[in-house]
């Protein structure tokens, strides 16, 4: 199984060193003259950032968007909200910033989205109903959740850290990617690990766990039941 990881790595490496290439032509550098600008933007209840931007995800009485960035990369930086998901990215490549920072208050989050190397972290803990949370392509997203469904998808060398309680999670991983919830307190789980993927869980009631290509579940508790499939060289273990 190590071996399968080491490749999967290896390819990340290698397609990450690729897109690194594409990214610095054409890419603008940030001035170092540090400006904040609020932004109007209309009603959401999901943020997805991207274009390896740092997104605060902060619970208020009003959404509001704030930009704390390098002054001549303000008009590169994109927010605007499309099917009720407060869209964060940027028109061009952006290179070496002092700032490239983005303030979000909220006032009620269903999904959360991370992708192409951005880092979304929340400030708050967000209560829902249900959310969903994606993250990709070497993207990080950190947050504390209390929800009666909590779904989190990771892919492509990305990172998803979630902590708080839920009744239901469903987790999927792969691709090199790594989803850490062994804070967040789960009754019942639903987990699949695939393509050098890790996933850790904190389950009390009911666990199944699918495993394969190098995936990896380990989990923390001691749920009533468990299903585990380990496929080729796939991995469910208990912690």
């Amino acid at each position: 199984m190590k071996s399968i990881k080491i490749l999967f790595v290896a390819l990340l490496a290698v397609t990450a060193t690729s897109c690194m290439g594409d990214w610095s032509f054409g890419q603008v550098n940030g001035n170092g003259d540090v400006v904040v600008d609020e932004r109007n933007v209309g009603s959401f209840d999901g943020v997805k950032g991207s274009s390896g931007l740092d997104v605060y995800l902060t619970e208020g009485d009003e959404e509001k968007v704030v930009v704390e960035a390098d002054e001549n990369l303000q008009e590169i930086i994109t927010t605007e909200v499309v099917g009720g998901v407060l869209k964060i990215g940027a028109d061009k490549n952006i290179g070496r910033a002092k700032s490239k920072k983005v303030h979000v208050t909220y006032r009620k989050l269903t999904s959360i989205g991370a992708s192409s190397g951005s880092d979304v972290i929340g400030n708050s803990l967000i209560e829902a109903e249900s959310i969903s949370l994606d993250s990709s392509s070497g993207a990080d997203l950190e947050v504390e959740v209390a929800a009666r469904e909590v779904y989190l998808e990771c892919s492509s060398g990305a990172d998803i850290k979630v902590s708080g309680r839920t009744d239901n999670l469903v987790a999927s991983a792969s691709s090199g990617s790594d989803i850490k919830a062994r804070e967040l307190e789960a009754k019942t789980c639903s987990a699949n690990a695939s393509s050098g993927a890790d996933i850790t869980v904190n389950v009390s009631e009911r666990l199944n766990g699918k495993a394969s290509s190098g995936g990896d579940i380990k989990y923390y508790g001691d749920p009533e039941a468990v299903s585990a499939k380990d496929g080729y060289s796939g991995s469910v273990r208990k912690m």
